[in-house]
């Protein structure tokens, strides 16, 4: 089958949640045998230089997108009936690239809601939206965690917008949520099938096993992502005062903003994934207040065999049994006494770290999943 994938970031090399994602999906047709080409938006946002696909057989499409627009756009964008958050990844360039590679695709794979702007551009070749989560969801979350301000007035605007837009072009259509907690969400939305295809990864070459032998802390999560921001505000000012000042926990992130508070107990560092020492730590903590989907970092260090500390939110769609494959963990309270016990209690983080590696591997290897897209043919 040949099948364009539509994706709003460059998806190769998989490097944050949703790119690895994408990653993940197209690596599943592509050893499903299906014949791709990838149409994605370069951001200035995520911009990446000479971006390469997974394999030679994989066509690779890739055009400049300024995600920050002039006034005259921006002002454009949120008169559009779409929402600004979607109007944005728009683009005219796009719209002509995909209206000419769509009449020779048996299959549109839409990997992102946000790629759905362009839905006019190819016809009547069939679709399915990839949802990484319920974006109007995320949103409002997020705005139920924050104060009012004139921002999240506008944010709401917005969001009741999305929401709208968002609804429309799920009811009827086919639609593969990453998640079983989304494909709930998504049917009461009124979307014609539902066929769950998680992040995935293949378990003998990526994201090796190293362990949970240190107690020393981790956080992995770019700080200029909304829930990621509002999480570690929480953490600092609720967590860290009921935590032991003997216990650093390391940050990667790419940029530390200003509206969270330094504390002596948290180092940052701004390396990239694949210069962090992963044998270093054995516990990884992720203090989730909002957000949808899933979390493809929490998953990251599942198969890294962490012991990990989250909350409700953070474990959604990891299909993990609490104090098992992980700690959830969802007041100040509860996270504190989490990162002390697996602090002190070696055997302990050592089990769950063991038993987070065997979960993953049985539940989200990529093996397990291509039979399923080798299937898609007869359902289009």
């Amino acid at each position: 089958m040949r099948i364009l994938h539509l994706c709003n970031k460059v998806p190769f090399p998989g490097r944050d949640g949703s790119s690895i994602a994408m990653e993940s999906l197209i690596r599943i047709e592509h050893n499903a045998g299906h014949n791709i080409h990838v149409i994605a938006l370069n951001t200035n946002k995520h911009f990446v230089s000479n971006p390469k696909p997974i394999d030679s057989s994989v066509i690779l499409e890739c055009f400049n997108v300024n995600l920050l627009p002039g006034p005259f756009t921006f002002i454009y964008h949120c008169l559009n009936n779409r929402s600004y958050f979607a109007s944005r990844f728009y683009s005219t360039e796009v719209a002509s690239a995909i209206k000419k590679v769509s009449k020779n695709m048996d299959l549109i794979v839409v990997d992102s809601i946000y790629m759905s702007v362009y839905n006019k551009s190819w016809g009547d070749t069939p679709f399915i939206i990839r949802t990484h989560n319920v974006e109007h969801q995320i949103w409002e979350r997020t705005l139920s965690s924050t104060k009012l301000s004139f921002k999240n007035i506008f944010i709401q605007w917005q969001t009741r917008k999305l929401k709208k837009w968002e609804t429309n072009l799920i009811r009827g259509s086919r639609v593969w949520p990453i998640t079983e907690a989304d494909s709930v969400s998504i049917k009461k939305l009124g979307a014609k099938s539902t066929e769950v295809f998680p992040c995935t990864f293949n378990h003998e070459k990526t994201w090796t096993f190293s362990g949970s032998a240190s107690n020393k802390l981790y956080h992995l999560g770019a700080l200029d992502w909304e829930p990621n921001i509002i999480g570690m505000n929480w953490f600092v000012k609720s967590v860290i005062p009921k935590i032991s000042d003997k216990i650093q926990i390391t940050v990667y992130s790419n940029i530390w903003p200003d509206s969270i508070e330094q504390h002596e107990t948290i180092n940052w560092n701004n390396s990239s994934t694949r210069d962090i020492p992963f044998q270093d730590y054995g516990i990884f903590i992720a203090p989730l207040l909002s957000g949808s989907g899933m979390r493809i970092k929490l998953l990251e260090a599942m198969s890294r065999g962490k012991a990990i500390v989250t909350t409700t939110i953070g474990a959604e769609g990891l299909l993990c049994k609490n104090k098992m494959h992980l700690y959830i963990a969802d007041t100040a309270e509860e996270f504190a006494t989490a990162i002390s016990e697996l602090y002190n209690d070696s055997n302990y983080r050592y089990q769950m770290g063991t038993r987070a590696r065997e979960h993953a591997v049985n539940n989200f290897s990529d093996e397990l999943f291509i039979k399923k897209m080798k299937n898609i043919e007869a359902k289009i």
